[in-house]
């Protein structure tokens, strides 16, 4: 219904406001929120290496603890923390996986029983106590509508795997819950703490740790064993040569390696932008090859991400002088490559992409000219 033409029409929340989001055709048990969540998640994550670039604070993780000025490279860590770009990048990056992994727990509950995930005023709150009410086994009002919180639906499903009698019906995921159930409750700590105080956030190189070594292993492996499996196309970037979630995951495993965790976010954001159809490829082509001729400190080459002729790369040109002035050396160095097709965005910080695996020319020059005396 419109509003007569010049009357202002105030919002109002009402019942016929909204629409209520359903589950994926044929996965009952699987809530479509909770993938966009996860791809938000994930992107903001990945973003965190743009944040850091612009502010040079990638290769300070990167300082072995024996460099002379590692303290100086910590403080520089710390002070990162207060940068607003990165509060949020940090804030989507936790909050999004917390609701992925909320609406999964609830889910799991739901795939048991239909209202294994509601509230119950109920001491004891267990699957067995409750299944025990909802199979009519005992007396209890099971009215309310409003789901269980975080860490009450952690347990429920942590729970089913002590289930008595027939446990056919008891998810495999129960288990991998239950073995990972510290990085939830990590995770829970770290939603709370800057949802409700706002003043608590990892460091990047923390934050690199936790989601490497953490989250994104349990993620592939709740993705697998659930009926969230198979559904990437809701969540996930599209393919390119690596993987770049599973080339953090190696990243994180025994010394830990920033520089190349910091690759593949940039690798993985720009998959997220990789066009569908390339109907003006022509035109993006020709726009870079039209820039490079109008510049001279810019070339293209092959971006290997999106596998185009568009990734242009930026020099800049330095000199030394000598006591009176004159110039005595002349540098040309790389600053940073972007693809006009896919938007991937790196830095010389990251090193070079062949040591990170990836098939390509080297990338970054140094050249040092020397003037005549």
């Amino acid at each position: 219904m419109h509003a007569p033409e010049g009357e202002i029409t105030i919002f109002k929340l009402t019942g016929e406001r909204g629409l209520t989001i359903g589950k994926i055709k044929n996965k009952e048990n699987v809530t479509k929120s909770a993938l966009a969540s996860l791809r938000i998640a994930v992107k903001s994550y990945f973003k965190t290496y743009q944040v850091a670039s612009d502010k040079h604070v990638v290769k300070d993780m990167c300082v072995e603890n024996e460099h002379p000025f590692y303290e100086y490279s910590k403080e520089r860590i710390d002070l990162f923390c207060e940068n607003t770009d990165y509060q949020e990048v940090y804030l989507q990056c936790v909050f999004h996986f917390h609701h992925f992994f909320e609406l999964l727990l609830k889910d799991i509950l739901v795939s048991v029983h239909p209202k294994l995930a509601y509230k119950v005023n109920l001491n004891g709150d267990n699957s067995a106590t409750i299944l025990d009410i909802l199979l009519n086994k005992r007396p209890h009002d099971l009215t309310s509508d409003n789901t269980a919180e975080f860490m009450t639906s952690l347990n429920r499903v942590i729970s089913l795997m002590k289930l008595e009698g027939d446990t056919s019906s008891i998810p495999v995921i129960s288990k991998i819950i239950n073995d990972n159930k510290q990085t939830l409750v990590d995770l829970n700590q770290l939603r709370n703490r800057v949802w409700h105080k706002g003043v608590y956030l990892l460091r990047l190189n923390e934050l690199d740790q936790f989601i490497s070594q953490n989250v994104f292993p349990l993620v592939i492996k709740c993705l697998e064993f659930s009926d969230y499996n198979k559904l990437e196309s809701y969540w996930k970037y599209k393919k390119s040569t690596l993987d770049p979630i599973n080339e953090i995951i190696k990243s994180g495993q025994n010394q830990i390696d920033y520089e190349r965790i910091a690759f593949f976010k940039a690798y993985g954001l720009a998959c997220y932008t990789i066009p569908i159809w390339n109907f003006d490829l022509d035109q993006i082509e020709a726009r870079a090859n039209a820039i490079i001729t109008a510049l001279d400190d810019l070339d293209v080459t092959t971006c290997f991400v999106c596998n185009k002729e568009t990734l242009l790369v930026s020099t800049e040109t330095d000199f030394n002088t000598d006591k009176e002035g004159a110039p005595v050396s002349i540098w040309i160095r790389s600053i940073g490559a972007e693809c006009l097709n896919c938007s991937l965005k790196i830095s010389p910080d990251i090193g070079e992409p062949q040591s990170h695996g990836v098939d390509c020319d080297i990338l970054w020059r140094f050249e040092d000219v020397l003037t005549e005396t």
